[in-house]
Order: C-alpha cells, then sequence, then structure tokens
C-alpha cells in the first residue's frame, strides 16, 4: 500500500513538472520564432554589408532545425504519461505535423533550388510565427477584458505591427515619417484607402507586400484569423473566443460559430481567386514590364476590392490613362466589392437557400419525390441588405450619369462607358475607394450624393464601413411609420423589434456626432480648406471608403492624426467602443410612470 501512494505522488510530481516544462517549451518557441521573424526583417528591410548578411542568414538557416526539434520534444512530452496513451491524439497532433514539415523542409532543402533559396526560408520563418501568433492569440484568457476590448487591441495590435514594418527602409522609396507611416498602416489595417503618399510611388515591392497582408487581415479580423487556427489546430475554440467571434459575426447561432467561420474563409478566398483570374483576363499586358506584374496587380486590386480598401498600385489609382477607359476590368472591381460589402451572413442565407433548392430539384427530378417548398428561405435581415443595396446601386448610377452626363461623362464616348463608369461611381463610394476620375473635378451635386452614399456604406459583418444598409433602411422605415401613425415597424411581414430601432437611431447619432467633431478639428488645425473638402474627408475616413478630393496629403500632422482616430473608430464601430468602455447595467424588476416629452 505504501509504495502504491508513493506512485501514485510520483505520477502527480511528474505530471506538474510535465506542464512547467511545456510552459518554458511554449516560451522558448515563442522567443525563438519572434528571434527568426525580427531577423527576417531585418535581412529583408536594413540596408547591411554582405558580410553580415551571410551571418545573418547563418543563424536563420539554424532556426527551423531548432523550432523542428523543439516541435517534436513538446509532442513528445505531451503524449506520455497520459491515462490513454494515444500517439497520434488530435489535441498534440498539430505539433507533429509541424514538426514534420519542418523535418521534410530540412531533409529535401539541398535538393530543390525553390527550397534553397532565402526568400523560401524566409516566407517558412514567417509563416511559423503567424501560426505561433496565431495559436498564442487562442488561447489567451484575459478576465478583465471583455470581448469588445480585446476585438479592439487587436486592431490596435495590428496597426502598431503595420506602422513599424512600413517604417522599415526597404519597404519606401526614401523615408517615410512615423505619422504618414501610422495614417496608411491604420488605413490598410481599417480599409479605408486614404493616403497621404502616393501608394505607387512611395512603397517598394516590400511594402506593398506588407499592405495587402494588413489588408486581407483587416478586411476580415484579426479574430477571424486567431480562432480559425484555434480550431483548426486545437480541435476546439474556448468560450471566451466564441463570445468575441460570436460579437464579430454577429450571428444568433452560437453552436455553429465554427462552421460559418468556414464558410466566410472559403468564400473569401473563392471569390478573390475568380477576382484575380477574371483581372487578369481583362487588363491588357502591356502596360506591365513581365508576368510576374500582371498577377501581382491582379491579386493586389481583387483583394483590396473585395476588402472594400480601396488601395491601387497604379499612379493616380485607376484614373490611370491605361485602365481609365477598360470598362470590363472596372465591372470587375465592382462586383468584388458589392460580394465584399453585402455581408457574411446574407451570403450564408444564399448559400443555404440555392442549396436547398438544388437538393429538393435533384430528389425531385431523380427520385421522383415531391418538391418540398421552403416556407422562408431568406431571413428579414438578407432581404433588407438585398433590397436597400439594389435600391442604392440603382439610384446611385442614376444620379451619377444625371449629375456628370456633361461633366466627366464627356470623355466617354460610347454608351456602354458612360453606364459602367456611373455604376462605378454609384459602387465605389460605399467603402470601396477606387476612382477613375479627377475627384477634384466632380460636382456639386455629386459630391452631395456621394456623402450621402459613403454615410450610408456597406451592410453589417462585411469588409465595409459606414453606418450600414440595414440601419438605414430601418431607420427611413420607422419615419415613414410615424408618419403614418403607426406605434411599430414593419417589413417582409416581421415586425421589427425595438431595441434594433433604438439601435440604429442611436448610430446615427454617434456617426454624425463624431463626423461632426472630426470636421471640426480639421478646421481648427487647417483653416485653409473649405468645409466641403473637409467633411468629405471626415466622412470618407468614418466610413473607410478612402475617396478624397485630393486634399489628404496637404493635411497637417494634427490633422492626419484626427482622420486616424476617425478611420479607427469607423471600422471597429462606436458601439463596440462603448460596449468596451461601460458595464452592462443588470436588469431592474420594476418601471417608472411614462411620462410623453414635446418633439413637435
Amino acid at each position: 500500500m505504501f509504495s502504491k501512494d508513493r506512485w501514485i505522488d510520483f505520477l502527480d510530481r511528474l505530471i506538474i513538472l510535465k506542464s512547467t516544462i511545456l510552459r518554458r517549451i511554449e516560451f522558448i518557441l515563442t522567443v525563438a520564432l519572434f528571434l527568426g521573424f525580427g531577423l527576417v526583417i531585418y535581412q529583408i528591410g536594413v540596408p547591411k554589408e554582405p558580410q553580415i548578411k551571410n551571418i545573418v542568414n547563418g543563424i536563420l538557416r539554424q532556426i527551423p532545425r531548432f523550432v523542428m526539434l523543439v516541435y517534436l520534444g513538446k509532442w513528445v512530452l505531451s503524449v506520455i504519461n497520459r491515462k490513454r496513451f494515444d500517439l497520434f491524439s488530435r489535441e498534440f497532433l498539430p505539433d507533429l505535423i509541424l514538426f514534420g514539415c519542418l523535418f521534410l523542409f530540412d531533409r529535401f532543402k539541398h535538393v530543390n533550388f525553390l527550397l534553397e533559396g532565402e526568400w523560401f526560408l524566409y516566407m517558412l520563418i514567417c509563416v511559423f510565427f503567424a501560426i505561433r501568433v496565431m495559436r498564442a492569440g487562442s488561447q489567451l484568457k484575459v478576465t478583465l477584458l471583455n470581448p469588445s476590448i480585446l476585438f479592439i487591441v487587436s486592431f490596435l495590435l495590428l496597426i502598431m505591427i503595420g506602422t513599424a514594418l512600413l517604417l522599415v527602409p526597404s519597404a519606401t522609396n526614401g523615408n517615410l515619417s512615423f505619422v504618414d507611416a501610422l495614417f496608411t498602416a491604420t488605413s490598410a489595417v481599417c480599409v479605408t484607402g486614404l493616403a497621404t503618399v502616393d501608394t505607387a510611388s512611395k512603397f517598394t515591392d516590400l511594402g506593398k507586400d506588407i499592405l495587402l497582408i494588413m489588408i486581407q487581415i483587416g478586411g476580415l479580423g484579426l479574430m477571424t484569423f486567431t480562432n480559425f487556427f484555434s480550431v483548426l489546430f486545437r480541435g476546439e475554440m474556448s468560450f471566451r473566443n466564441h463570445l468575441i467571434l460570436q460579437n464579430i459575426i454577429e450571428t444568433d447561432k452560437p453552436n455553429s460559430l465554427f462552421a460559418t467561420l468556414i464558410k466566410i474563409v472559403i468564400y473569401t478566398l473563392l471569390v478573390e481567386v475568380l477576382g484575380v483570374l477574371y483581372i487578369f483576363v481583362t487588363i491588357d499586358s502591356t502596360q506591365f514590364s513581365s508576368v510576374g506584374d500582371e498577377w501581382f496587380f491582379a491579386i493586389f486590386h481583387s483583394i483590396s476590392a473585395f476588402c472594400n480598401a480601396g488601395f491601387s498600385t497604379l499612379p493616380n489609382g485607376l484614373f490611370n490613362d491605361g485602365f481609365r477607359f477598360n470598362y470590363n476590368f472596372q465591372l470587375a472591381i465592382c462586383f468584388l466589392v458589392i460580394l465584399g460589402g453585402i455581408g457574411f451572413p446574407v451570403v450564408n442565407d444564399l448559400y443555404t437557400t440555392v442549396k436547398n433548392i438544388l437538393y429538393n430539384l435533384y430528389r425531385t427530378v431523380f427520385l421522383k419525390e415531391r418538391y418540398k417548398v421552403q416556407a422562408r428561405n431568406v431571413s428579414v435581415n438578407s432581404r433588407i441588405v438585398l433590397t436597400t443595396t439594389f435600391v442604392l446601386l440603382v439610384v446611385g448610377t442614376v444620379l451619377y450619369f444625371l449629375t456628370e452626363h456633361n461633366n466627366l461623362l464627356k470623355e466617354h464616348t460610347t454608351f456602354y462607358g458612360k453606364l459602367v463608369q456611373s455604376f462605378f461611381g454609384s459602387v465605389t463610394p460605399r467603402t470601396a475607394g477606387f476612382n477613375t476620375v479627377d475627384m477634384g473635378q466632380l460636382m456639386q451635386g455629386t459630391i452631395l450624393i456621394y456623402l450621402l452614399l459613403m454615410w450610408i456604406g456597406a451592410s453589417p459583418s462585411s469588409t465595409g464601413g459606414g453606418i450600414k444598409t440595414t440601419t438605414f433602411a430601418i431607420a427611413l422605415s420607422n419615419i415613414v411609420a410615424l408618419s403614418k401613425g403607426k406605434n411599430r415597424v414593419d417589413l417582409f411581414k416581421r415586425e421589427i423589434s425595438n431595441t434594433s430601432i433604438h439601435r440604429a437611431f442611436a448610430v446615427i447619432f454617434l456617426s454624425l456626432l463624431i463626423i461632426g467633431s472630426a470636421v471640426l478639428g480639421i478646421t481648427i488645425f487647417d483653416p485653409n480648406h473649405n468645409l466641403t473638402e473637409i467633411a468629405f474627408e471626415c466622412f470618407s475616413a468614418y466610413s473607410t471608403v478612402g475617396l478624397s478630393l485630393n486634399v489628404t496629403p496637404t493635411l497637417s500632422a494634427p490633422s492626419k492624426l484626427i482622420l486616424v482616430l476617425t478611420m479607427f473608430i469607423g471600422r471597429v464601430g462606436m458601439f463596440t467602443l462603448l460596449f468596451g468602455i461601460f458595464n452592462k447595467v443588470e436588469c431592474k424588476m420594476y418601471q417608472y410612470p411614462k411620462e410623453n416629452i414635446i418633439i413637435t
């Protein structure tokens, strides 16, 4: 009995010791990959002597081998001393897979010239560092921070990292000030598109790659990637991360969060890949020096358009002489913007509807069963989004055609060209930010239309900004209902809850308050600009649009910082900030007597 107790005590101590060792291994792994990532940035970003570069490369070549051994040791230590011995447990299988990838790289790197190259080594270390960051973020447990604060912090962290990377000498042609780097990083992460410097000439290929990565991660959200890797590598998601992801996706079905997350990632990659192929086919190859430049152009603009970022690698944006009359290319940009701004819940609804219809048709045609009609395929939210988006696109196209018919549309000689330009002018203010015209030459009426479209923006749970189409539709419907003397709002044979109505008007009020404060601040620091130009910049920044009346580069540093704050608030949402700052009030089981207040 005594020996049995001692044996149990020994096992308990071994378990405690194993946990301590595993924590130390995790720390060593993080430090090694962080060191490798830092050295990679140093190699590609800072000019140096060839001798120093060779020394650093020698260190970098040892990091994958060291990390491989650490992963192997971690896996071996994890699987031993378990109640049920399982070499390929799902919980620890990712460590074995990562070890296997590094082992294959170490074994065959001398066989293939691609694997032996410096850039493949740099990319490998960066990928493993990103995976490490994602896994660490998915295991983050900060009890003092609620999901809203963590969502905000993730964007702040990404902006700070992006700012630091853009300050690397090899990322730019010439020096870049801290304010301009912060502005550009914020604009990329918040998928806005406003720029204080010319993207095409100021940034090198490395700088454009950094911008592209920030746009992609910022468009979907860092926490979306973090939770995706959490389930991919651990097979589970913490309850806290469930809350964070539910806050991002805004779904009322928490049990299907991961399935929704998978659909978001697949949908994003599928649309962007199709966009790359279509853009590559429509562009003129004579505008590029090589096929590689063509593919990079297609990839950059597909991701930038789908994420509603508005960044372009062309001088003067899409107003460039080689692309301003390429109408098929502009239509590709338009549809990418629409698909990115329509919102993932709507896409999921449409996918489910089409799947059910095809399934029922299959069973009817091949199995001779009776066709089952779904009572309600598309939710009210999706119907509102689709209807509002369609109306705004049609009305915006018509109004643009009327206001610019005798102005900017004159240079487009065909009706097809005028129609595409009008459609593009209706799509791009809804948080896209691309321009095929000289924005400084717009008519005053067109500017007013742009202000309204920018303010409304895209749809909820999308890559776009603005007050959202649903907010505008509900507020307008409420005004109509009050005018008719109704005490409720009905849309598509459903009554809209008072909570949604209250939230819609709160979003409208807060947006105007923030935009008004930004306008006031910039008029103080830059009084030489007229009010229309300043208001246009602030609407564009808050709604993460990116259009400008050629004013952004001329602003002073304080005004640029005001726009940085405006872009950030517009991307994360004022309600997210308020939810993070204020604690929820406990529900009281009593009510005060009601009183009517004189409004009109």
